[in-house]
C-alpha cells in the first residue's frame, strides 16, 4: 500500500514541540541579557567633540541614566581622548573613571584599574560591603607609585592620589607639568601606568553640585 505524504505533512513532522521552542528562546534571550549585563553601559551620539564643554553634556546625560547620585567631578584631555572622572555625590568618593572618543563621543569605562581593581563598580563589584577604606593609606600610595616611577620615568613626580573603592590614582608630572597618570591598588600596592592617554592639554575640575 503506497502512502502519500503532501508538503504540510512533511512540515508538521519537522516541527519542534511547542515545549522545546519555549526553552530555546528564554535560553537565547537569557544569554543576552548576560552578555549585556557583562559590559559596562555605552553611549553614541556619534558626533565630533569640539570642547570639554560638550563632554559635561554628554557625560551629565550618561550618568543621568545611570545614577542621581552620580557627578563629573574632573574632565582632563588628551591627545587620544577625553579623561573623566565621575564621583558620588553623597559620599564624596570616586566612582570610577570614563573615557570619551573625540572623533565619535562614545562614551566608555577607562580599561585596567577601573576596570579590574574597582570594588564597587567594575569586574570586581561583586565584592560584599565595598569600601574605600583600605590598607594601604595615601601616603604609602605615593611612595609605591614615586618608587615606580624613579626606576620607569625617572624625573617624573606624583600629584595628590584621588581615592576609589579598592585602588588609588594618581596623576604625574615632570617638569611642571602634567605628563601622565598611573593607579596603585589599595590592597597589595601594584603599581598600574595608564599608557593609553597620549599627550596631555588642559584639564577642568568641578565643584560639588
Amino acid at each position: 500500500m503506497k502512502i502519500e505524504m503532501g508538503v504540510n505533512d512533511m512540515i508538521d513532522r519537522k516541527r519542534f514541540p511547542r515545549s522545546a521552542i519555549l526553552v530555546l528562546v528564554l535560553g537565547l534571550t537569557s544569554i543576552a541579557a548576560i552578555g549585556l549585563l557583562s559590559f559596562p553601559p555605552i553611549f553614541y551620539p556619534i558626533r565630533y567633540i569640539e570642547n570639554i564643554e560638550n563632554v559635561k553634556e554628554l557625560v551629565d546625560i550618561y550618568l543621568s541614566r545611570l545614577s542621581p547620585e552620580l557627578r563629573v567631578k574632573e574632565i582632563m584631555e588628551f591627545s587620544n581622548h577625553y579623561y573623566i572622572m565621575v564621583e558620588e555625590r553623597d559620599t564624596r568618593i570616586n566612582a570610577f573613571e570614563l573615557l570619551l572618543d573625540k572623533g565619535t563621543g562614545r562614551i566608555f569605562y577607562e580599561p585596567g584599574p577601573n576596570m579590574m581593581w574597582n570594588t564597587k563598580y567594575g569586574h570586581m563589584g561583586r565584592v560584599r560591603n565595598p569600601t574605600a577604606t583600605m590598607p594601604i593609606s595615601p601616603e604609602e600610595a605615593s611612595k609605591y607609585a614615586q618608587t615606580w616611577l624613579d626606576r620607569n620615568i625617572p624625573g617624573a613626580k606624583v600629584e595628590k592620589p584621588e581615592k576609589f573603592y579598592g585602588y588609588y590614582t594618581l596623576d604625574i608630572s615632570k617638569e611642571g607639568r602634567i605628563f601622565g597618570m598611573l593607579s596603585v591598588n589599595g590592597y597589595t600596592g601594584e603599581v598600574w601606568y595608564h599608557s593609553w592617554h597620549g599627550k596631555f592639554i588642559k584639564m577642568v575640575e568641578y565643584e560639588n553640585e
